[in-house]
């Protein structure tokens, strides 16, 4: 690999890792604390401290797949964990975000939360608008059921396709809202430049 396409690909990962970083603060969650300060270096690699330049100098730009993987609680507001997963794959594209609350059963904070995880996210294509949109959806999921059973469902805005997920613990429910990217609607289509579905 020359030292141009090194420099790239490293460039991407410091770009990823920013990106990471920055969400923290613009994700309005300020109720849960972090368990730990931010880490240089994704899962799964392990570098001892002060050797952070090195590593990114030598392994950044070769990697295929990582992750940031962020826990947090916050008691006061009944969430007992708060797990986030920023994954990136070949080429340092992005390929998933994943938050998953277990809590109280509270479908409102729920959906205002995740929805605003995806707003901070800079996803592919997002509107401002989609925040709106993405928000009602998963309010209409969290709420579709009874505490005692699962609820599914899929949706897509833009080149995103959102996953939810929810089923019972304790007195509340594990929630989980997954983002991956894609290029298709739900139905298969391929989509433009705009992400809208292509007319046949």
């Amino acid at each position: 690999m020359s030292d141009s396409r090194q420099t790239v690909l490293r460039e991407k990962f410091v770009a990823n890792r920013e990106r990471v970083r920055s969400w923290l603060d613009l994700w309005e969650c300020n109720e849960v604390t972090w368990e730990q300060g931010f880490s240089e270096i994704p899962s799964p690699w392990v570098v001892a401290p002060g050797e952070e330049a090195s590593w990114l100098e030598r392994h950044a730009p070769f990697m295929d797949e990582y992750e940031w993987l962020l826990l947090a609680a916050g008691p006061d507001r009944g969430v007992d964990r708060l797990a986030v997963v920023w994954g990136f794959g070949r080429e340092h594209e992005f390929s998933e975000l994943k938050v998953e609350f277990r809590s109280v059963a509270d479908p409102a904070y729920l959906a205002e939360k995740l929805a605003l995880a995806a707003h901070a996210a800079a996803l592919r294509g997002w509107n401002e608008d989609d925040v709106h949109n993405l928000h009602g959806w998963i309010l209409e999921g969290l709420g579709s059921r009874p505490l005692n059973q699962a609820v599914t469902g899929n949706n897509r805005l833009g080149f995103n396709l959102f996953e939810l997920q929810r089923w019972p613990y304790g007195n509340g429910f594990t929630s989980i809202l997954k983002v991956t990217p894609t290029n298709v609607a739900l139905d298969g289509t391929p989509l433009d430049d705009q992400g809208v579905p292509r007319s046949s």
